[in-house]
């Protein structure tokens, strides 16, 4: 080195006194000369290096987490959960608003006509299946070699994002419903069915993909809609109280066979083509 940077420089260099251009310089001059780094070591303020550094790591580490993810942090939901599930693909801004967009059509729908309630009430239950099954498995979930690699059970990481599928989309799909309020109790009758046929999804799941599950349930549910249609000339028919009764058992048995099955939950996502 032909200079190197003199005492006084030095000393303002250490304690941030000096300007940008020459901040710049001293930098560039101290990553090659290891003698003048060594008599800078004790010109800098230890303390302000640490409040220095503590700054960027509180900095990086807020930047580094999503809204969403820091919103659920702030709501108690530890930051590995938050980040599962901020990543479940049915809890995405665009997955949000095409259920809003389907709650809207049925609510107009079944404001238009006898006919239309039938409609609304056949598709709100639907829609927290949808969001169930395209919560989890290679077929729906654009990072789910990230989701398998956590530490987390198959069933524990399916129930989570589940749960909180199941209780936006019914948020969702009960403020739609509040728009039918002159339906009196029957704008409400979906959400017994709601629960049973999300219930039933997860169960499923121990055996099959969830988009799979959720498939078979969506089909079953319509032909049990239409059955029942045509067996008592109802169109409300799987709502009526015998319907929620129903529905209050099928919940029940599927979360017993949830429960039951929760130490070999057979379906596995690495395993899948």
């Amino acid at each position: 080195m032909s200079w190197h940077i003199d005492s006084e420089t030095l000393e303002r260099y250490a304690s941030g006194g000096t300007t940008s251009a020459v901040a710049a310089s001293a930098e560039a001059h101290l990553t090659g000369c290891a003698d003048c780094q060594a008599r800078l070591v004790p010109a800098v303020d230890t303390a302000r290096l640490d409040a220095i550094w503590a700054g960027v790591e509180a900095r990086v580490d807020r930047v580094s987490l999503p809204w969403l993810d820091r919103t659920l942090v702030r709501c108690g939901i530890s930051e590995e959960t938050a980040r599962l599930l901020a990543a479940t693909p049915s809890l995405t801004a665009s997955w949000l608003a095409a259920i809003a967009a389907a709650v809207v059509f049925a609510v107009v729908a079944a404001d238009s006509s006898a006919k239309g309630l039938a409609v609304f009430l056949t598709l709100a239950p639907m829609l927290p299946v949808a969001g169930v099954a395209a919560a989890y498995g290679r077929e729906a979930d654009p990072a789910y070699e990230l989701a398998v690699a956590s530490p987390y059970s198959l069933l524990r990481l399916l129930l989570v994002r589940s749960v909180a599928v199941v209780g936006t989309t019914i948020a969702l799909t009960a403020v739609g419903g509040l728009l039918l309020a002159d339906s009196g109790w029957r704008a409400a009758a979906w959400l017994l069915p709601a629960l049973a046929l999300s219930a039933v999804t997860l169960a499923l799941s121990a055996r099959v993909a969830p988009v799979w599950a959720g498939g078979a349930v969506l089909t079953g549910w319509l032909g049990t809609v239409v059955t029942a249609w045509q067996v008592t000339g109802n169109r409300l028919a799987p709502f009526g109280d015998v319907g929620q009764v129903v529905a209050l058992v099928v919940t029940g048995l599927a979360l017993t066979v949830l429960v039951a099955n929760r130490s070999d939950f057979a379906y596995d996502t690495r395993r899948s083509a």
